[in-house]
């Protein structure tokens, strides 16, 4: 299923965050760009893991974060709702 394309400059922004609140791999974001601005297709969701664990998921479709819930904790649970009301504002 086609996803919308983001801009780059939106794109680095929200890669920003994964990164800088989320422990996503910086090394990580050119295909993060790539797949987000470039392919035909788009990309609904990515799997950054990080600090949200394994599950760690950043979802294009409603621009914020999630993670599987049996990773919950209330240190992720936090973090999840900063991280979304960080994404929100871009």
């Amino acid at each position: 299923m086609k996803t919308k394309l983001l801009e780059t400059e939106k794109a680095n922004k929200i890669y920003d965050v994964l990164v800088e609140m989320g422990g996503a791999d910086e090394n990580d974001r050119q295909n993060f760009i790539y797949h987000h601005c470039t392919d035909e297709m788009g990309c609904m969701e990515w799997r950054f893991s990080g600090k949200l664990g394994f599950g760690g998921k950043y979802r294009s479709t409603w621009n914020g974060v999630s993670y599987y819930s049996e990773d919950e904790t209330n240190e992720i649970l936090v973090l999840a709702a900063e991280m979304n009301e960080k994404l929100r504002a871009i």
